[in-house]
């Protein structure tokens, strides 16, 4: 979560936790309980009520921002948006805009339903209102694909504010990551040698990250770069997102491959059970301090699995490198996202007895779990 945003919502809930109660000693009749903090897409949108639905809560609007730009309202939301929603108890909703593109459309092709905005060529049948040369917002969740995580895209919108002109942003998962560049999802290329990175993190394949910068060409020079995960998620926290890696018994899961979850016996589950957590499901995860409260299946969304493919494989490790390592002959792959357990590390796995679990993409066996195994 940026830390702009975490700075408002600090001000948005103060200004809400209001004193005094009820001293009639009448019993109250039963609150509706709502996270404090959402992320999903909008599912309705009612201009006339000022309210918008967001993962089937209800929420009045109060503000509308993208970044540090308040320059909206509630009618430039559209169903299927990606936003963030921050509440309190006495105040409306301040809803803050989170699209995975910003950019300009550079190539339109519907007879197959695709377009180009920054360097990344997605699939979408955009509105006959929309051409090439306008500055939209793209909301997207993660999918597998043949070239690697790409993108289900949700949404597209176009915007005209004056703030949003030459604002080029685009999220995804890092791949191919040299000391100057790197890819993401649908093969956008950035630069990144000139950019600053967020709170000094160390960049690494598997990461997602959001990428400020502009086009040049067919790259993406970056001026800055954050990388996205679910570490300050809390009790009050729900996430709507694909799970885009389960291990062998399903004690946990990654979710939108920028956050990891425990599954435990307190885990609850609605319209669905643990047997339905694979990945490509969609779902809404309320989680304590990295430990799924509660998970629901999207049961609608139909478990698009795409081209996700797992795989667990046990044997004696030989042949490591800096980001991979050999058993029986096939190659396994480490990003950030990997788990080493028993104190293994990558450079001392060679010649260790192991078990491994993760995901395929792109015809790469990337591991998220190793755990050392007796043979």
């Amino acid at each position: 979560m940026k830390k702009l945003v975490l700075a408002v919502l600090v001000g948005f809930v103060l200004t809400g936790c209001g004193g005094g109660g009820d001293d009639s000693g009448s019993p109250q009749p039963p609150i509706e309980t709502k996270p404090q903090v959402v992320q999903g897409t909008i599912n309705a949108v009612n201009v006339d009520a000022n309210t918008i639905e967001v993962n089937g809560y209800s929420y009045n609007v109060a503000s509308v921002a993208y970044g540090a730009d308040t320059h909206y309202s509630i009618k430039d939301l559209q169903k299927n948006m990606m936003v963030a929603v921050f509440t309190s108890s006495k105040v409306g909703a301040l809803v803050q805009l989170e699209p995975t593109m910003v950019g300009k459309i550079t190539h339109i092709d519907r007879a197959n339903s695709t377009f180009v905005i920054n360097g990344a060529t997605l699939t979408f049948s955009l509105d006959q209102n929309i051409d090439v040369n306008d500055w939209v917002m793209v909301s997207t969740l993660p999918q597998a694909t043949e070239t690697g995580l790409g993108y289900k895209v949700l949404s597209v919108v176009k915007f005209e504010h004056e703030g949003i002109a030459n604002h080029y942003e685009i999220e995804g998962q890092i791949s191919n990551l040299t000391d100057i560049q790197f890819n993401l999802g649908a093969g956008t290329n950035v630069d990144y040698s000139n950019a600053r990175i967020e709170d000094n993190a160390t960049l690494q394949n598997g990461q997602w990250v959001e990428v400020k910068g502009q086009m040049n060409g067919d790259t993406f020079d970056a001026y800055e770069v954050e990388v996205e995960t679910y570490d300050d998620s809390n009790n009050d926290h729900e996430i709507e997102g694909i799970v885009t890696w389960v291990n062998s018994d399903k004690s946990q899961f990654e979710l939108n491959a920028r956050g990891r979850f425990i599954v435990n016996s307190q885990t609850r589950f609605e319209d669905g059970s643990k047997v339905n957590l694979v990945a490509g499901e969609l779902v809404e995860v309320t989680a304590v301090n990295g430990i799924a409260k509660e998970i629901e299946f999207e049961r609608d969304f139909g478990g698009e699995t795409g081209d996700w493919h797992e795989f667990e494989r046990e044997g004696h490790v030989y042949s490591v490198g800096y980001d991979h390592f050999m058993i029986a002959g096939e190659t396994f792959y480490v990003d950030a996202y990997t788990e080493f357990e028993d104190n293994l590390t990558l450079e001392t796995l060679n010649g260790v007895y192991i078990d491994v679990e993760g995901v395929i993409i792109d015809g790469k066996k990337v591991v998220r779990e190793i755990e050392r195994e007796d043979d």
